[in-house]
């Protein structure tokens, strides 16, 4: 039996209104740094890929696409096989951006596009110092969508995603050992948000200081989520994107052995095992659409 086709969520690239804006939470409140720019562009990374975020200026607060990163050469070809089987749209048979050296990508019912690659160049930053609160990696994303179960369809059945967790109409997914990879859940057809792991609690209360000290307010949390446990916290920024912080993320490590967990929206234990914590209102109207032209930028 072959191994799932995709390995890891790689990069979020979002276009922006407020370019200098988006530049500055990014590197003062998510901890990121810049490994290049243009004058309408700006790869942002947490580590070693060359980014893990990107921002392109443009006139619309917008999804341009989410990158997923191939197990391997073969499973790249094998993707790209599945598309054309499913009947989905090709966008691009080029790689997309700067620091990508590979992949295609194409775009789902929705409208959402996603980049499919294996390979991305190193981004030569140095190892963060004790001081520096930079995520260690960029973890998962999740959707709001009309129809999640044809959503889901397209992720198990084209990319080998496996579930993990459902909550009536609602479900999360696992591209490898985390959880969830990405979620998908009924609502208004927008990519709600990004999440970053950080090494723990300290630095999540850390990050939410921060945001208090710049003058804000958190969106939500610190909370640990029934389905998955991560402990979370969510931020907004200034394209109307949703940032969440978080750490210890369940682990499954046999596939074989997992069964999906069936979780009842009465309540509040499947959002938040310490108390009655249910999403804030307008919670899930956040989030951006995928772009209007349905398009990657290119370079």
């Amino acid at each position: 039996m072959r191994a799932p086709v995709i390995a890891d969520v790689g990069h979020v690239a979002l276009r922006v209104r407020d370019l200098p804006a988006a530049e500055e939470f990014a590197t003062n409140v998510l901890g990121l740094q810049v490994t290049e720019r243009t004058d309408d562009t700006l790869w942002l990374s947490h580590g070693d890929p060359h980014h893990s975020l990107r921002y392109v200026a443009g006139g619309e607060d917008a999804l341009d696409h989410v990158g997923l990163v191939a197990a391997d050469t073969e499973s790249l070809e094998e993707v790209r096989k599945r598309v054309e089987s499913a009947g989905l749209r090709i966008v691009s048979d080029e790689p997309v951006g700067r620091g990508v050296d590979d992949g295609f990508t194409f775009s789902d019912p929705d409208g959402f596009v996603f980049a499919i690659y294996t390979r991305m160049r190193p981004s030569g930053l140095s190892a963060p110092t004790s001081a520096v609160l930079r995520p260690r990696r960029l973890g998962h994303v999740n959707f709001f969508v009309a129809d999640p179960r044809r959503t889901e369809r397209m992720l198990t059945e084209v990319l080998d995603f496996r579930v993990s967790d459902r909550m009536a109409d609602g479900v999360f997914l696992r591209c490898n050992v985390d959880h969830h990879g990405i979620g998908v859940f009924p609502g208004p057809g927008r990519i709600h948000h990004a999440a970053w792991e950080y090494p723990s609690m300290i630095e999540i209360a850390a990050i939410a200081d921060l945001v208090d000290a710049r003058g804000g307010s958190v969106l939500w949390g610190p909370l640990r989520h029934g389905m998955g446990r991560n402990i979370a916290t969510y931020v907004l920024e200034p394209s109307g994107f949703v940032q969440e912080f978080y750490c210890d993320m369940q682990q499954i490590y046999d596939d074989a052995l997992h069964v999906p967990g069936v979780w009842s929206p009465e309540g509040h234990k499947w959002v938040s095992l310490w108390g009655p914590h249910l999403t804030p209102d307008g919670f899930t109207e956040l989030g951006l659409p995928p772009a209007s032209d349905r398009t990657v930028r290119q370079d």
